[in-house]
């Protein structure tokens, strides 16, 4: 038993010593999301569910602390919502350990979320907080592939909307 306790933390851990995270490191990504939210209106909770694409980039500051920003769109899936557009912004910190093959790391940051469809207005901007979490497997220097959810809260319209939630799935090119 002792043999495959080893083992299992071996893979999980992998090679550590090509992977370390610099200052002045670059990186761009793309990936998928899923963001979820609820919304009341007249007493009646409705639900949200977006499939988005993204992009960003992020920025090492030291070997801990990273500047992070992105950018998402996609259509609601709602039913009765379906097609309607969704967008997402967002700019935020990142303390990273990256001493290993998978790097955790927790976030905080601000954004906006647009989405169509949801009252007669058209497209509705809401500014956003968000914390997060997430993990990158990184056996190489140059890519890793990363899975994030981070919890939005809604600054302009706390009253009536909560969440969204997202999760994202990711692949990462470091440039340096």
């Amino acid at each position: 038993m002792w043999l495959l306790r080893i083992s299992v933390l071996a893979l999980l851990l992998g090679p550590s010593s090509s992977a370390l995270a610099e200052a002045d490191e670059t990186v761009v990504w793309a990936g998928a999301q899923g963001i979820s939210w609820s919304r009341v209106e007249a007493g009646v909770t409705s639900p949200g569910t977006a499939a988005t694409g993204a992009v960003g980039a992020r920025y090492g500051l030291d070997d801990f602390w990273e500047v992070s920003g992105q950018l998402g769109g996609g259509a609601n899936l709602a039913e009765g919502r379906g097609g309607d557009l969704v967008m997402t912004a967002s700019l935020e910190a990142r303390y990273i350990i990256d001493a290993l093959t998978w790097v955790p790391w927790v976030c905080a940051g601000a954004g906006g979320l647009a989405r169509d469809g949801l009252d007669d207005q058209g497209v509705r901007l809401d500014l956003m907080g968000h914390l997060g979490v997430g993990v990158e497997y990184r056996p190489a220097r140059d890519w890793g592939l990363s899975f994030a959810t981070r919890l939005h809260a809604p600054l302009t319209d706390p009253q009536r909307s909560s969440g969204p939630l997202e999760i994202t799935l990711a692949y990462a090119w470091y440039l340096d």
